[in-house]
């Protein structure tokens, strides 16, 4: 994993923790997955 993509997925959760909205931290959550999901498939295709 890139470091650009580990500092995107660190900014994500920290305005995740930081955010007081429901809203926002449900958009936050799945992009965040989203993020993830799309980085971490050919890791495992990969192997």
């Amino acid at each position: 994993m890139s470091l650009l993509l580990k500092r995107q997925i660190d900014r994500l959760e920290t305005a995740i923790e930081l955010s007081t909205d429901w809203l926002e931290i449900q958009y936050l959550m799945a992009e965040l997955d989203q993020i993830k999901d799309l980085y971490e498939e050919p890791d495992a295709q990969a192997a």
